[in-house]
């Protein structure tokens, strides 16, 4: 195994980890306990990665290193006899108290990671996790640490962290609810998807597509559906939700969820007011018809 593979092999892996740790995030509702595993076992690897990058024997044991250990870690496992089978490395919390010395003084380690550390402990080994208001506290220190290691590997942070870079740099900032982080990965997955099934077609086929399924409301949550635009790939989508009579004899229509079958969008309540998606008059009459229905070709 070479100094570059063993390198490349732990980037790609904590790579994986942490994007799937940011997944579990956004879920609705969170799997916090996957996230808060997955984004430690990501800082571990990244931690590894760039004590690899200067030299693999970085890597071995705080203890006694068998001959075997390393071998595998100069570069000579063939003359080793399980190779890197029986491979034992410096465990999680010395790979990170290792990489953050070799940062240098001006590298101040976040306070959750240690924290991070511990619930991913108590996670694999009792299946005890963190409250959930603690979830996005611990994320945002392992993506601080994973981004100072990045630099430090001169590794393009979007190159990392993919379509979820936006969603990172906003857990750290702190600036931004977790209603807007979700929603705004909502609209980035939607638009790749649109984009991904429109890919290979033709201009006219896209039309067809677009024509055919935008006349199709989704499920509904509630009596009422309405047309509306789709924040994230711009064509027809549909509000659900229910009527209420106003103090004027209006008929309101109040929104509770939006469905787009175009691009696979769903939004809940919380987030209709970030789309746009509002209450609205419906009709002007003095005495609802109970067997109402919108007219699509009006609203």
């Amino acid at each position: 195994m070479s100094h570059e593979s063993i390198h490349e092999h732990l980037l790609i892996s904590a790579r994986k980890w942490a994007r799937t740790a940011v997944d579990a995030y956004l879920e609705e509702p969170i799997d916090q306990d996957f996230a808060v595993h997955h984004m430690a076992v990501a800082v571990e690897h990244a931690s590894k990665a760039y004590l690899a990058s200067i030299a693999p024997v970085l890597l071995a044991s705080e203890r006694q290193p068998s001959v075997d250990d390393l071998l595998v870690l100069s570069g000579n496992e063939d003359k080793t006899t399980k190779g890197r089978a029986g491979l034992k490395t410096i465990g999680g919390e010395g790979a990170i108290l290792r990489a953050a010395q070799l940062l240098g003084p001006g590298h101040k380690a976040p306070a959750k990671l240690k924290e991070l550390r511990e619930s991913r402990n108590g996670i694999t080994h009792m299946g005890w996790g963190q409250p959930v208001t603690e979830c996005r506290e611990l994320l945002a220190a392992g993506i601080e640490h994973i981004n100072a290691l990045l630099k430090a590997l001169s590794t393009e942070p979007d190159g990392f962290w993919g379509t979820h870079l936006e969603a990172c740099t906003a857990l750290v900032a702190q600036a931004t609810t977790e209603i807007e982080i979700r929603y705004h990965a909502k609209l980035r997955q939607a638009r790749e998807r649109f984009a991904q099934t429109t890919r290979s077609l033709s201009e006219a086929e896209t039309a067809e597509l677009v024509s055919s399924l935008s006349a199709l409301p989704t499920a509904a949550l509630g009596s009422l559906v309405v047309p509306a635009e789709c924040p994230a790939c711009g064509h027809t989508g549909f509000a659900s939700g229910r009527d209420m009579l106003g103090d004027y004899l209006e008929v309101w229509f109040f929104p509770r969820q939006f469905g787009c079958r175009l691009c696979g969008l769903t939004l809940t309540q919380s987030e209709l007011d970030l789309a746009g998606i509002k209450g609205q008059i419906l009709n002007d009459s003095e005495e609802p018809d109970p067997d109402w229905e919108p007219d699509f070709d009006t609203y």
